[in-house]
This record gives C-alpha cells, structure tokens and sequence, in this order.
C-alpha cells in the first residue's frame, strides 16, 4: 500500500463519519424540546423567549444533516478522482519501467 493509499483511506473515512453524523443527527429534534403554551408559568415573559428558540431551532437539524450529507458525496467524488489518478499513474509508471529504451514516445 502506497503512502497516497493511506491518506485516500483517511479521506474516505472522514466522509464516513460525515454521513454516520448525519444519519445519526436525522433523528433529533431540539424544538420539540422547547415547552410550548405557557408552560405553567401564565403570562411569563420567558414564554416567549422560549418561542424565538423554538422557531429558531424548527428544521435545524435536517439543514446540518443534508449539509454533511453533502459534505460527505464531495469526499467520496475526490476520493475517486484520488484512486483513478493514483491507478493511472502507477499503470503510467510501470509502462515505463518496462520500456527497454527509456520512456516511451509520445
């Protein structure tokens, strides 16, 4: 295994871990955390503090979800691009090496 290998494994295995945060962050709602009503405090002006965080939060995750998502199908097209660029120079090498003359014309 070459030393472009090693790394290309480290970058696979960073999108990896994007799209297992992901999936694991699909599950969670912080907004529906947040108490609604007046949660037993009538007329409290926290209430709607508690409001703007709900709103704020609505949908949250989903964003950061698709965003490692995303994050996660541009590792896995450079990885690719990676590997066919390291085959195709290693095949480009050993081409070369086993030209008797030296390299081989163009």
């Amino acid at each position: 295994m070459s030393g472009y290998q090693v790394m290309i494994d480290k970058i696979k295995n960073t999108g990896d871990a994007a799209s297992r945060v992901a999936d694991g962050i699909r599950g969670v709602d912080c907004a529906a955390t947040v108490p609604g009503g007046d949660a037993g405090i009538p007329g409290s002006t926290s209430m709607e503090k508690l409001a703007a965080v709900k709103r704020a939060w609505q949908g949250r995750e989903q964003n950061f979800a698709s965003l490692l998502e995303a994050h996660s199908a541009n590792i896995e097209k450079a990885v690719q691009l990676y590997r066919s660029n390291e085959q195709a120079a290693a095949q480009d090498l050993t081409a070369r090496e086993r030209t008797p003359s030296g390299p081989r014309p163009s």
